[in-house]
């Protein structure tokens, strides 16, 4: 069956986050675009401000593949309480999303770790694994007397010990033992769509929430340095998440749930009818950093097999983070 799509318009894709932490804030525009488009499509002559109530203006500069980061550095992050508008120009198009107030964040107070098996799959495969693992569990306080809705992302800088010595040349198959490297080092971010609100827990201790699965092949041979970003999101933004995370993981079957609207917080200021995608999130946040120690887990995992010279990896380096 042939899907003809040449009549799909393209629209704006707005995914912006600004919160009491500058270095977690940015803007990223791109146009959505027909399944059988051969590439993304970003938009990089835009003007992007956030301006508050008081009228106090963080502007941003585009970096690449969509991203926009403020002017400023460490000095352009939002004060609890604040509204903050973001505000969009492309063209002769103006796009503002709806004021939105940065919550107060809701500290860590502790991080806890369990041993599990979920399906997993490594950035750049498509194909999940059943792998063993680390389950990550946070303890915090919710406030009473007023909702609260919370989601997370992660930061981890890792190393990673590989087997160049065992390495076979593809063409002879014989080995072709390599003389380097077998140390390296990497960093990701992870933002994660699942969220939780307090219906259950107002005002009580939250024990025990899990909040992200790691997997010990490769991410936990070594030493692994892991912060977690705690948000403290409005309802609108859990709605948003909410809605994202169970289109992610349906199934397909008849026992899923229908599609619902995704709707997002930013329009065209002069123009109703044009459907703008995506949410400016406003949200306090707390961090918390951990360090996992391979020889702290009391878990006879199986090794990370890659014989091969450890630079081949995409995105690693043989110089160790700051503070390693």
């Amino acid at each position: 069956m042939d899907i003809k799509n040449g009549e799909e318009r393209k629209h704006l894709v707005i995914e912006g986050t600004f919160t009491n932490e500058a270095s977690l804030n940015y803007v990223k525009l791109s146009y959505s675009q027909p399944y059988s488009f051969p590439y993304n499509q970003f938009e990089e002559e835009a003007q992007v401000y956030v301006v508050n109530q008081e009228g106090e203006t963080v502007f941003f500069a585009y970096d690449q593949a969509g991203y926009y980061y403020p002017i400023g550095g460490n000095e352009t992050g939002g004060i609890v309480g604040h509204t903050y508008t973001l505000n969009i120009a492309v063209g002769s198009k103006v796009y503002q999303s709806v004021p939105v107030v940065l919550k107060e964040p809701i500290a860590i107070d502790s991080v806890h770790f369990e041993v599990d098996e979920q399906s997993y799959a490594f950035q750049g495969e498509k194909e999940k694994k059943l792998l063993e693992g680390y389950n990550v569990l946070v303890d915090y306080k919710d406030p009473g007397g007023e909702k609260n809705y919370m989601r997370w992302s992660f930061a981890s800088q890792y190393a990673i010990f590989t087997q160049p010595w065992a390495y076979i040349n593809p063409t002879t198959g014989l080995p072709a033992p390599k003389d380097c490297c077998m140390l390296c080092y990497s960093a990701e971010k992870f933002e994660q769509l699942k969220v939780t609100d307090d219906r259950l827990t107002n005002g009580r201790k939250v024990i025990n929430q899990n909040v992200l699965f790691i997997p010990f092949n490769r991410y936990l041979g070594v030493k692994n340095k892991l912060k977690i970003y705690q948000y403290s999101i409005t309802s609108e933004a859990y709605d948003f998440f909410r809605i994202l995370e169970q289109q992610k993981e349906s199934t397909g079957t008849v026992f899923d749930p229908p599609p619902a609207e995704v709707k997002g917080n930013v329009f065209n200021v002069s123009d109703n009818e044009e459907k703008v995608i995506g949410f400016f999130d406003v949200a306090g946040v707390s961090t918390k950093e951990v360090v996992i120690l391979k020889e702290d887990i009391e878990y006879r995992m199986r090794p990370f097999i890659f014989p091969d010279d450890c630079r081949v990896i995409r995105g690693v380096t043989t110089n160790p983070p700051p503070g390693w």
